[in-house]
């Protein structure tokens, strides 16, 4: 099959024409793509990764897919088209006009800088192969070539989950947020949130070490352990680590949490802002699980648990007010 007749199959596929023979021959292709990796070996795993990612977000966009059920729901054609476009892609055939690292990641010489819209999840693999799982609307900064340095150093604006690898040297890694707060570690597992009305870091493995710019004393954290950083004042307490940490499986679990606080996540991670009709509303508390955690199944369980009438508008702002 030469890649014109590919492009061609591909834009069946996109447009819904595609024939069941079309499409079976698509899947012949997938079969083929996952015994030859050959065109991506020359590339860092950092970049493999993020030309994946990208691929994946370009995929998503075209097929109007909304959230994880209707992704389930298109998986196997999925499955062939990023097998395929990431084949053609590294070749320089682009036919349809798909970014392959995408306008949120920009990346030069010396360093990275990677962007997540609303709504989207990204895994970075990091210089030492150290993983991030950045969510939505998030920017992680970091330099690109991390040998013979005595420090790693990370940025971020947003929220992210770290898997930090231990290396031969002991090399320490950081993580600085806009609060001036620095997270240090050896190897370990925390999630970290910088957004404009604070810092928090929860650490699930390992052991991590806090401390605050133009503060003295540093804080250690153990595992299940929740530090927050307001006003550069930092504080610490034990917590259920799954209701922060479960939107990295694409889940958001909840224990009493007012739906005030519900309405700062939809803002923060999803770009979506919420009035209440009502003040009392506001206070009302919210406990389970939301498995797909995109913005809409938020609003239909709040819905439903409540009975609250949802109003979205036009503006991509929600008002919650009583039925």
């Amino acid at each position: 099959m030469n890649k014109r007749e590919l492009a061609q199959l591909i834009q069946n596929f996109r447009d819904g024409s595609a024939t069941e023979e079309e499409k079976r021959r698509l899947e012949s292709y997938w079969d083929k793509a996952l015994k030859d990796t050959t065109p991506l070996d020359n590339l860092p795993p950092g970049e493999q990764e993020i030309l994946k990612s990208a691929m994946f977000n370009a995929i998503k966009t075209q097929l109007h897919l909304k959230g994880s059920k209707s992704i389930s729901f298109y998986r196997p054609l999925y499955r062939v088209a990023a097998a395929i476009l990431l084949l053609v892609a590294v070749s320089s055939v682009l036919y349809f006009n798909l970014p392959v690292v995408g306008e949120h990641a920009q990346l030069d010489t010396s360093s990275a800088v990677i962007e997540t819209k609303y709504g989207e999840r990204r895994t970075i693999v990091l210089p030492d192969e150290s993983t991030v799982v950045l969510n939505g609307n998030s920017k992680l900064k970091y330099s690109k070539n991390w040998s013979g340095q005595q420090i790693r150093e990370v940025w971020i604006e947003g929220e992210g989950f770290f898997a930090v690898q231990h290396t031969k040297s002991h090399q320490k890694f950081v993580v600085h947020t806009g609060e001036g707060l620095n997270v240090e570690v050896l190897g370990t597992k925390f999630n970290v949130k910088s957004r404009k009305h604070g810092s928090e870091v929860l650490l699930t493995e390992g052991k991590v070490k806090l401390n605050v710019d133009n503060t003295e004393s540093p804080v250690y954290l153990n595992p299940g352990e929740l530090a927050t950083v307001k006003k550069n004042q930092l504080s610490k307490r034990v917590v259920e680590g799954i209701q922060y940490t479960s939107w990295v499986r694409s889940k958001l679990v909840f224990d009493k949490t007012q739906l005030l606080e519900l309405a700062q996540i939809l803002q923060d991670t999803y770009g979506m802002k919420v009035s209440f009709q009502d003040e009392a509303i506001k206070q009302r508390q919210l406990s389970g699980e939301i498995s797909s955690a995109s913005a809409d199944d938020i609003l239909f369980a709040i819905a439903e648990t409540f009975k609250i009438k949802v109003t979205k508008m036009d503006d991509n702002s929600v008002i919650l007010s009583s039925k």
